[in-house]
């Protein structure tokens, strides 16, 4: 099902798509059905084919009891480990070593007592024996495939001798049993289990300013243009068209002031591109990563060319033929206060982009005092994280990572622990080595309160923690 255009695009998928409406081709008790064998704990994975899902937010995960079995009653597989990763290995080429099958992006995303239940219906059985997923992953689709893995130290009695749906197509699965959860031993099914998800992606907002570009050639970046009654406390993304007049590459610089083009600076952005030939059209999105904005004030713009191929020249689409919009008015120049204007027309958009702000400061782990980040959010929509924290030998240990392209409250990044300098006058920078550590996964409740999976591969395991704001860094604060 999918939701209309201004909600989040909400998405079930069932894999293989073929037993959407009826039961698999098989049918598999191992592992979860399989309890008897299981007194000292279980590895599972499941890599789901790539091309039968659709990039999104993976939220939820399900699983069904076999077309004929009776309903399966609350059972707890004690003290379970649930990650998620985008594996470049195939259903068809699964590895028996487990830790061949796993993605760099490997992310926790639940931890704890997994509690579940299965019923029964007809025609097909309910896919109610349900994954837990606290931090919603990111998959990107074809061609990585989904890797599902899951590691039971506790097995509960109950659910011995139970049959689950399954199918030898766009699904493969391995299992271990009394086995450490890095055991590379482990047996491989004909097939895996029928699998639902639930996929989605952040709602696409209405943009503040739709204005038609033109398409005709436009006119001169060194007349400016400006809104009349801004709309919102926020500035964002604009995107603006442009005539690039050769072949080259072209760095464009636009500068947002508030009141008049020489008024309060709200940012500078810039944008870089390669033309191809001098009868391209290039548009380009400049964000202003939610710089402050007076609702209802005059919000000028203008440009600079900071780099082009010799004496081309390039223009913007002021939308003559199309009309624009009546409240965005270009000028003949960038002369204090406001020029004069020239004609009321210029194409671009100006869309508000849904994120958290003012997360950027220092955050303590609850209950761990010495403990904590330092979290800042960059212009150019940057999570940075630095997560002081200490080693096993009780050494100072820093982690540091970053996440691209931050939206929405939830972020996935890879960590880098550094070592081997000195302190003082024999630091040498040629002994730094920078090593992989894992991968962090923030969920922030508000500005104040977040969670942290995290998911080492150097030997720290994986686990939860609570964090809590103690000091902001950032003039810009959550309402």
């Amino acid at each position: 099902m999918a939701a209309s255009q201004l909600h989040a695009a909400i998405a079930l998928f069932v894999v293989p798509d073929e037993a959407a409406g009826s039961p698999g081709n098989t049918s598999t008790s191992e592992p979860f059905g399989a309890t008897g064998q299981c007194t000292n704990g279980m590895r599972f994975q499941q890599i789901v084919s790539g091309d039968a899902i659709s990039g999104g937010n993976i939220s939820g995960l399900a699983f069904r009891l076999d077309d004929g079995e009776s309903a399966l009653g609350s059972v707890t597989y004690g003290d379970t480990t649930i990650k998620l990763s985008s594996t470049t290995r195939t259903p068809g080429n699964m590895s028996k070593t487990f830790a061949d099958n796993v993605g760099s992006d490997e992310t926790l995303v639940f931890q704890g007592d997994l509690t579940v239940s299965a019923g029964t219906d007809s025609p097909t059985n309910p896919f109610d024996f349900q994954l837990p997923i606290d931090v919603p992953f990111n998959f990107q689709g074809s061609p990585r495939n989904l890797l599902i893995d899951i590691t039971v130290e506790d097995c509960p009695a109950g659910a011995d001798g139970y049959f689950f749906d399954g199918d030898t197509r766009d699904v493969k699965s391995e299992y271990a049993f009394d086995k450490d959860a890095a055991s590379a031993a482990a047996t491989t099914s004909d097939g895996g289990l029928v699998t639902e998800g639930v996929i989605s992606s952040p709602p696409p907002l209405p943009p503040l300013y739709a204005c038609p570009f033109d398409g005709t050639g436009g006119d001169n970046l060194g007349r400016g243009f400006y809104v009349e009654d801004f709309p919102a406390e926020r500035l964002d993304e604009v995107t603006l068209q442009y005539y690039p007049k050769a072949a080259g590459n072209y760095k464009l610089e636009l500068t947002a002031r508030e009141g008049a083009y020489d008024g309060r600076l709200i940012g500078r952005r810039t944008v870089s591109f390669n033309s191809s030939s001098g009868s391209d059209v290039v548009r380009q999105t400049y964000d202003f990563g939610g710089a402050t904005v007076t609702e209802g004030a005059v919000v000028a713009f203008s440009h600079e060319i900071v780099r082009q191929p010799g004496s081309a020249g390039i223009s913007y689409d002021v939308a003559n033929g199309s009309g624009g919009c009546t409240d965005i008015v270009q000028t003949h120049g960038t002369s204090p206060p406001l020029d004069s204007s020239r004609r009321d027309n210029v194409g671009l958009q100006i869309t508000t982009v849904s994120r958290p702000r003012g997360l950027g400061g220092n955050w303590s782990v609850f209950g761990h005092d010495g403990e904590g980040f330092m979290i800042d959010v960059t212009e150019s929509n940057q999570l940075v994280a630095i997560w002081f924290t200490y080693d096993d030998a009780g050494n100072q240990m820093w982690l540091t990572g970053v996440a691209e392209n931050f939206e929405g409250s939830q972020a996935t990044m890879s960590v880098n622990q550094v070592t081997g300098p000195v302190f003082g006058p024999d630091f040498d920078s040629s002994d730094v080595v920078i090593s992989d550590w894992g991968t962090l996964s923030f969920t922030f409740d508000d500005c104040e309160e977040g969670t942290v999976h995290y998911n080492s591969t150097s030997g720290f395991g994986s686990g939860v923690y609570e964090i809590v704001k103690v000091y902001n860094t950032e003039q810009q604060m959550c309402p």
